[in-house]
């Protein structure tokens, strides 16, 4: 059988498109017997593993249909495979959820030729933020922000595209601090080996590394936290300054509001664009009963896992809020973001 290349075209389009039948079926029919699978864009491993583990785990008793579902591990690009994937490739019936990459805002509004748009993601729910806090050990003699501001300070760091070098460049370029950036790392892993040696004073952790990776030095004291990078001071450090205090022009600010969006979007299930709206509102539902449920709740206790959770709905509005950011501004903002980059 001969097949032309608009055919094949055509046919991979209908294979993604939701037939109008499919459509009919209310969420219990269209789930029931069926699989859902959720796309991590990291490795097995990490705390997009872990949340995506979760979900898998808890959810299914209360989507209608009760599907099963399954890990979609697909690392690359530091995550921008994956949302490639979801957006232009998965399918759009539901049957694949994704656990989004918490810079899907940050990536669409000020990096160059992507494939993706924050905007047009169905969010379902978030489980934590990744907010990220500048921890310096007790060695340093460092204790505070202010602190920094009056003596050299190295920070580990994995690369300049990371928050562990752009968290302390900000500052350095707002609020006076004299961070030096010491690149090279493979990991953040590897920074903490060099600052329990004293080759570096601190590194920039997710505050759910430092609570259950680094929860004893922190409550020892081994470990000091004296910045933020967090749309507002966190609620588990409310006497440390966060990176938006500082801006101090709308370019410096509105540049920090889309950075520190990867936080607010954190650990978030959503659905591609194109999905029902009636399995949209189903998986919503089950998120949040999920955050709700007996069961849940004691496995995050127990496991001490970060649970900060927000609601679709409330997310959908933070993204299109700065999705509504003016073409110049965001512009500016990159500009920011370049010079960053650019920093000796």
């Amino acid at each position: 059988m001969k097949f032309t290349r608009a055919g094949l075209v055509a046919g991979i389009l209908a294979a993604m498109v939701p037939s109008d039948a499919a459509r009919a079926q209310t969420p219990a029919e269209f789930y029931k017997g069926k699989d859902i699978r959720i796309l991590i864009g990291a490795g097995v491993g990490g705390t997009y593993h872990l949340y995506a583990m979760l979900a898998a785990r808890h959810m299914r008793k209360h989507i209608p249909g009760e599907p099963t579902l399954t890990l979609l591990p697909m690392p690359g690009a530091g995550g921008i495979t994956a949302m490639n994937h979801s957006y232009n490739v998965a399918p759009k019936d539901g049957t694949l959820m994704h656990l989004i990459h918490a810079e899907v805002l940050f990536e669409t509004l000020l990096s160059t030729g992507v494939k993706f748009n924050a905007k047009d993601y169905h969010y379902i729910g978030r489980f934590a933020d990744a907010d990220f806090a500048g921890m310096v050990s007790k060695r340093s003699g460092v204790k505070t922000l202010a602190d920094a501001k009056n003596k050299v300070v190295t920070f580990g760091s994995t690369g300049r595209r990371s928050v562990t070098y752009l968290g302390p460049a900000m500052f350095n370029r707002t609020a006076g601090t004299q961070f030096k950036m010491i690149a090279g790392y493979k990991g953040t892993s590897d920074i903490d080996i060099a600052l329990e040696r004293g080759e570096v004073d601190g590194v920039a952790l997710s505050w759910a590394s430092v609570t259950s990776v680094h929860g004893q030095k922190y409550a020892n004291g081994d470990i000091i936290p004296v910045f933020a990078v967090a749309d507002g001071r966190m609620k588990a450090l409310p006497d440390v300054p966060s990176m938006t205090e500082f801006g101090r022009d709308d370019a410096e600010k509105t540049f920090l509001g889309i950075y520190t969006s990867s936080g607010t979007i954190g650990r978030a299930l959503v659905f591609p664009p194109g999905v029902p709206a009636d399995r949209v509102a189903a998986l919503r539902a089950a998120y949040d009963k999920t955050i709700r449920d007996p069961e849940f709740l004691a496995e995050v206790k127990q496991r001490q896992i970060l649970f900060d959770p927000m609601s679709g709905p409330d997310l959908q509005a933070y993204v299109e809020k700065y999705m509504k950011t003016p073409a110049a501004r965001v512009e500016a903002a990159a500009k920011v973001y370049n010079e960053l980059l650019a920093m000796p």
